[in-house]
This record gives structure tokens, sequence and C-alpha cells, in this order.
């Protein structure tokens, strides 16, 4: 062949991509093997996410973890909703609540219920409307209409009640005239102006106010159990209304559906579930399937935000582990390395101590320190403020000792196989001929040598601590109320999992993302911190 046939490279070329990089120092190279690892930096992001999500999180919620609204709860995430006006939407709960809400999912206030028909599954609901006068300037409003017979009428305050009853055949009280001139055509709600004609109001409260002037007022509260007449006349006494509460139209929702076969139900509504009407118009169908604006990630059975509580579940829960994880470093390693250094009977001994702390379950130890610590309260004073340090019992501080006493006997087993295996190098032997001590020589020689399996094996024993805290926290031996960790999330959530599968569904993707994360970041650590892929 001859020479143009070949393609002759450099003399540089000829140096493999090793021998062109720089000298690297041990740390130096393994950042640059991990950074290789896609797994490892993805679990390396996601750890510092989670970090994050724990620690700052709770800054940018407008809830704390143990907030309650109780006409919020078991929220979904997203839900179905109903346009009964223009601009009037309502959400119809799991539980047959009604909830008042906007176009685009803000919850906005509870709609009570009037009358339960339990037997024909029929509820019926009126919003109520906290009304103030613009002006409640008295006068003689003479009736110049016709009213109903029964009627009563205030010519002090031109307005007219008439005794009747609800759907459910209890009492109430309408408000069925209200003159031209009258002050209650001049109602604000939340602020802004209220047309009072809008809807066939009954009658909740009226709480009268004796001189707005003053500086301590007295108030006087009526509603309508006093009836009609009573009604008309403590208006003719009264000169100022400080608030009038009354209930607008009847809102009907009937689920009788829900519990017929397709078949059986009427023509018509063999796809329906449950009806709304409301002024006479009925609603088979829902208008629209909007986020939850309020709560992003739904709320539980006490109407406390499930997304805050999951952060301040990251809190407690990463907290545990890494406590766990610190003291299983520096007792684990400090055992371990006596025991595989010292070598002989001392060994033998502490591995046998290791071996009886390892055959003890781990329920059974937590719930002993439950037993032995329920009345041992740690206490200090600090510039006239009581503060508790350790409150035995279900805790916090519990479950720390409880894993941070059990958790480091495999730290110390695998730092005693690292140590027995260096003690017999020739560096060490230089260090003992020189007069070095036992304690120099662990600390300085044999454990720096071992610390990249110890690395990597705390990296492994965070995400386990984790779990082992939720499956106690799960079982009940977790954190009291009203703190929660992930465990006890998904442990309250359990009851309502085919009902409610949001509320189990977050803190176990926690739990799940967490463990992932951390192991993908482990073996990431495992490889880079190995000498011998120390190539490429």
């Amino acid at each position: 062949m001859a020479k143009k046939d070949f393609e002759f490279i450099t003399r540089e070329e000829k140096l493999d991509a090793e021998q062109l990089r720089r000298s690297l120092t041990y740390w130096e190279d393994v950042w640059r093997r991990l950074k290789k690892n896609r797994l490892s930096m993805f679990g390396l992001a996601g750890v510092i996410l989670v970090i994050l999500f724990g620690v700052l999180g709770p800054f940018f919620t407008q809830y704390k973890y143990s907030d309650q609204i109780l006409d919020y709860a078991n929220l979904p995430p997203r839900f179905e909703i109903y346009q009964i006006e223009d601009d009037m939407y309502i959400y119809v709960t799991k539980e047959y609540k009604v909830l008042e809400t906007s176009e685009k999912g803000h919850l906005i206030v509870r709609i009570d219920d009037v009358y339960k028909d339990v037997i024909n599954k029929i509820y019926y609901y009126a919003k109520e409307y906290p009304l103030t006068l613009e002006n409640d300037n008295t006068g003689t409003y003479v009736l110049t209409d016709t009213i109903p017979a029964g009627a009563f009428y205030s010519e002090k305050w031109g307005v007219a009640f008439l005794d009747s009853e609800n759907v459910g055949g209890d009492d109430q009280v309408e408000l069925i005239y209200v003159h031209p001139n009258s002050p209650f055509n001049n109602v604000l709600f939340d602020g802004d102006a209220f047309d009072i004609h809008e809807e066939d109001f009954t009658l909740n409260l009226i709480r009268f106010v004796d001189d707005p002037a003053k500086e301590t007022p007295i108030y006087t509260t009526i509603d309508f159990e006093s009836g009609a007449e009573d009604i008309i006349n403590q208006l003719e006494l009264q000169d100022h209304i400080d608030e009038l509460n009354l209930d607008g139209d009847v809102i009907d929702v009937n689920f009788s559906y829900k519990l017929m076969d397709p078949e059986d139900r009427p023509s018509g509504y063999e796809e329906v579930l449950m009806t709304i009407t409301y002024q006479g118009t009925e609603y088979k169908e829902t208008y629209d399937s909007v986020s939850n604006s309020l709560y992003v990630w739904g709320t539980d059975g006490l109407g406390r935000d499930i997304l805050t509580r999951v952060m301040y579940g990251a809190r407690i829960s990463l907290t545990i582990a890494f406590v766990a994880t610190l003291v299983n470093f520096f007792i684990g390693i400090l055992y371990g390395s006596v025991a595989g250094y010292s070598g002989g009977n001392l060994d033998n001994f502490m591995m046998r101590l290791v071996d009886i702390i390892n055959s003890i379950p781990l329920v059974l130890y937590v719930i002993l320190l439950m037993v032995l610590l329920k009345e041992v309260v740690w206490d200090v004073t600090i510039f006239g403020r009581y503060i508790v340090i350790f409150k035995g019992g279900a805790g916090l501080g519990t479950i720390i000792i409880a894993l941070g006493s059990i958790y480091w006997v495999g730290m110390a087993r695998l730092v005693r196989g690292q140590i027995l295996g260096l003690k017999e190098q020739e560096f060490v032997l230089a260090a003992r001929t020189i007069g070095v001590s036992k304690f120099k020589i662990i600390i300085r020689h044999l454990v720096p040598n071992a610390m990249g399996p110890i690395i990597v094996s705390m990296t492994m024993m965070i995400p386990a601590a984790v779990f082992t805290e939720a499956f106690l926290s799960f079982i009940g031996l977790g954190i009291s109320a009203p703190k929660a960790s992930w465990g006890t999330l998904a442990n309250d959530a359990l009851g309502g999992l085919t009902t409610y599968p949001f509320q189990l569904f977050f803190p176990s993707a926690a739990i799940a993302v967490t463990m992932l994360a951390f192991n993908f970041l482990g073996d990431g650590l495992r490889d880079a911190l190995d000498p011998r892929l120390r190539k490429g």
C-alpha cells in the first residue's frame, strides 16, 4: 500500500484522555466521576429540592400545619362545578356540602343547609347574606300596596314579614315587601351595593345597635324564631340596624340517582348522578372541572392544607433521618474502629454486644422506650421563659432516641470490616514504628482511608431512616397531633383511601421521591468513591 493511503496522527493525539487530564485530588476526581452519572445527579437535585421544600416551603404558604377550616374538609385538588347563575358557581362535595366558588375554582363560602330529606335523598341549601344598611334613616312609610293576609308591616322601616314554613315543614319568616323609599333598598353586601329584590329572601337574624356613634354601643339581636309579628314590633322600637342576615333562594341537591341502577333511572337521566335545582331551573350536567386554587393539594378531614402539612412533615421526617444518621456516624465509626483495631477478645466482646442489640425488634424497642420515657420531661428556664427540651411518650424525641440508639450497629460492622483490612497496611506499621498513639492512628490514618464506604453507607441510611420513621408513625408510634410527619399523614389518610385517594398520594409520593433521590445519589457515590474505577 502506498504511504498516501495512511492517515498519520500527531504525537499529542497519541496521548489518551487520562494522560492529558490535569492532576486531581481524590475528592476532585470523585466529583468529576459523580457528575458523569446522570442518575446520581438527578438524585442530588432531588435531595436538594426535598430539603428546600421542607425548609423554605412553609414560608411561602398562607397556612400553618394546624390551621383547621371544617367547612373545607376533604376538598380534592380538582373538582367539578355547577353554574346556577351568570356569576354564581357551586361545588357539591362528596359529603354533600355545597360551596360557592368562582369560575376559576377559588372557594368563596360554604352555603348552609336548610333541610335534609334523608328518605328521598334531597338536601336543601340557602346562601346567607350578611347585609348592612347604607343609611338607616327611619321615617313614615305608608303602605300603599297590598300585602298577603297574615303579613306584618313596619311603617318606620317600610318592610313586611310573613310567617311561613320551609321545605322541611319548619317555621321561617319571609321578607315579602319592601317600600320603594325604605332604607332596606340601599343595603351593602361585603361593601358592595346589593339588590334585595333579586331573590325571595327569608329572615335569619337582625342585630340592632342603640347608638353607632357611642364608644361602647349596646347591641340587641332578634332572629326568625321570634315570628314576624315580634320582629315588626322590635323594628318599630329601634332606630338603628347594625346588621341584617337574610337567606336567599333555596338550592335543591337531588342525589337519589346515585343509588339507582342506570336502567332504573328515568328517561333522560341514565347518565345523571345528581341534579341541582335553583330558581325553578334544573341542572343535570356540570359546568366545568377546575383546579382548587385555595388548596392546591386539597385538604384533609379537618380542613387542613395538605401541601402545608407535607412541607412541615418533610421537616420532621428529614430532621429525624439526619439526626439519626449523625448519631450513627459518630457512634458507629468510633465503636467499629476501636473494635476492629483492637482485635482479640475486646473485638469479640464488642461485636457480641452489637449482635444482641441487633436482635431486638425495632418496634418492640420503640414501645419499650415510650413506656420508660413516658413521664420524662427535660425543661429549662431561660430569661424567665419556660422551654421544654424533651418530653417523653410518643413524639419527636423518642423516635430520634430509638433510631439513634439502634441504627449505629450497621455502621459499626462496616467500619470494623474496613479497619480490619487497613490495619495491616505498611503506612499503619510505619505509624506504629515512630510511636504514634492508637487513637491518632485510628483518627488520622484508618478512618480517613475508610471514608468512601462510610459516606456511601450514610447516604443509604438516610432514606432507610425516613422509611423507618414513616413506618413507625404509620402504625401509631410516631409524632403526636397536631404535628405530622409523612408517616402520620399516610396513616390519617388510610381510612378514606377509596373516597379521598389524594390524601394518601401526596405524603406517599414525598416518601418515594426522597428514597429514590437518596438511593440514586448513594449508588453514584459508591461508584465515584471506588478507586478501582478512577480511569475515564
